[in-house]
């Protein structure tokens, strides 16, 4: 039998229903200027005044828990914390909340499984995060803050000052050829805030190490998952073919009969998600594309320290 994470993967995770072709380059650099004066609204609809300092430091306040990494002093774990943590063997250091300019540092999943949509009426994962990142790095940088991508050329620069918004936009619209499939951590500045946005459609296994590597260096993690509303419920009857965009094609005869497991599995995916998340003290926002961004993005900016 298999298990929940299984049956998501055989139904849905490599055989999801093709989309339309790549966007040319000219339609991208069409889009570009329309890309960042929608980014440029919603960061200006989230809460305004100082971008949060909730990053570690010398102050009082608390901040996060993260890892103990080797070479620490014993008097930086915090033992309570780390007695009550689910993760075996792992020690919790109490940071402390500091005052200066950091980064932001930000990963939209490039891979093709973002582009797609069930609707011509919603946009396509990709859009989304696309949107979704770029509203992020704006509002950092309308906050005096450092923000950067991790795809495409720009990758690890941390860059300040809101004019540098199209140049980010430019660099997220055109990720390498070979881009991996983890954002690559060497990038990530220590002591920066990093969110990851996805649709998180990951083997388990790739999901804990993932964030088991993000746990072992001193940035704190957060997780947008975008998903198409298609993809939380299977509402579809008949016999249909699947074409998954980055490969695998399968057949599924009587849809109508596999929508109540397809369901289960997608909770259960999600659900671990979140507890693995939570685990290892990330916090993981969920988002559907046919809802408005400006939720998602407000819990996002809390949890970066925008409304304090």
């Amino acid at each position: 039998m298999k298990s929940p994470s299984d049956t998501l993967r055989s139904l849905f995770r490599r055989n999801r229903g093709a989309a339309s072709s790549a966007p040319t380059v000219q339609a991208e650099s069409l889009a570009l200027p329309a890309l960042v004066l929608e980014a440029e609204k919603i960061a200006a609809s989230l809460q305004s005044g100082v971008h949060g300092r909730r990053r570690s430091g010398a102050g009082e306040d608390f901040w996060q828990f993260r890892p103990y990494h080797a070479g620490e002093p014993a008097t930086s774990i915090d033992w309570r914390q780390s007695a009550r943590s689910p993760v075996e063997d792992t020690f919790w250091v109490r940071e402390r909340e500091r005052e200066n300019v950091q980064s932001l540092m930000l990963w939209c999943d490039p891979s093709p499984s973002m582009q797609w949509r069930s609707s011509d009426a919603l946009p396509t994962k990709a859009e989304r995060a696309q949107l979704c990142t770029l509203a992020l790095a704006s509002a950092s940088l309308r906050g005096g803050e450092r923000a950067g991508l991790l795809t495409g050329i720009e990758a690890g620069r941390a860059l300040a000052g809101r004019q540098v918004l199209p140049r980010l936009a430019a660099s997220l619209l055109h990720p390498d050829a070979d881009e991996p499939e983890f954002p690559r951590m060497a990038l990530v500045p220590a002591r920066s805030d990093l969110v990851v946005i996805s649709d998180f459609l990951w083997d388990e296994d790739r999901i804990d190490t993932f964030l088991k590597t993000c746990a072992s260096r001193p940035v704190r993690t957060h997780l947008l998952c975008v998903l198409d509303p298609a993809e939380r419920e299977l509402k579809r009857s008949g016999r249909i073919r699947f074409e998954g965009l980055e490969g695998g094609v399968l057949t599924l005869p009587a849809m109508e009969s596999l929508g109540h497991a397809y369901e289960q599995a997608m909770n259960a995916h999600l659900a671990a998600l979140k507890q693995s998340a939570a685990s290892l003290h990330a916090d993981c926002i969920m988002h559907d594309t046919s809802q408005n961004p400006l939720p998602a993005l407000l819990a996002l900016h809390m949890a970066l320290g925008g409304g304090r």
